[in-house]
């Protein structure tokens, strides 16, 4: 942070964990310059994270959200978004189950209500996404979907090739 109309120098560490956010403000002048102070900041930031980790994915998979409406984290009823204009009749429904992949996207199943009945249709996406968290490993990072990976320049890709 370099402000001169207020006269602030210095690092701002900001890190969330689990509601509380831990906020610190490392002065330039207090620390005795920019690299002191960076330095400074860093070391509190290992130490909030390491007295508080981030969630892992499967922690993060289990909040209930606010708008949770089935009464399952991750399991919701959907209609076919080319039907919902329709006659109830001429609908399609599904159950869909989704988690979070350790890149950041969601993957998402969806069963049929009228394939596999209601309770079963519900059931089958209850266990996809039971057995899916189970294989889920890491830190919940919530700002992986906004990094794209990288592209290859064709120069760099022939020259491995």
């Amino acid at each position: 942070m370099d402000n001169e109309v207020s006269r602030t120098h210095g690092w701002l560490v900001t890190i969330q964990r689990r509601g509380v956010i831990y906020r610190k403000h490392f002065s330039d002048g207090v620390h005795g310059g920019k690299q002191k102070s960076f330095a400074a900041a860093k070391v509190y930031r290992d130490e909030i994270i390491a007295n508080y980790p981030p969630f892992s994915m499967r922690e993060y998979s289990n909040i209930v959200k606010k708008n949770n409406r089935s009464g399952v984290v991750g399991v919701c009823r959907y209609c076919a978004s080319e039907t919902r204009d329709m006659p109830e009749e001429k609908q399609r429904w599904f159950w869909v189950a989704s988690w979070p992949l350790p890149d950041g996207r969601r993957k998402r199943v969806k069963f049929s209500v009228k394939k596999y009945g209601e309770d079963g249709a519900f059931n089958m996406a209850l266990t996809a996404r039971k057995d899916a968290l189970k294989k889920l490993e890491g830190e919940f990072d919530p700002g992986a979907v906004r990094r794209k990976p990288r592209r290859r320049s064709k120069a760099a890709s022939q020259a491995s090739a």
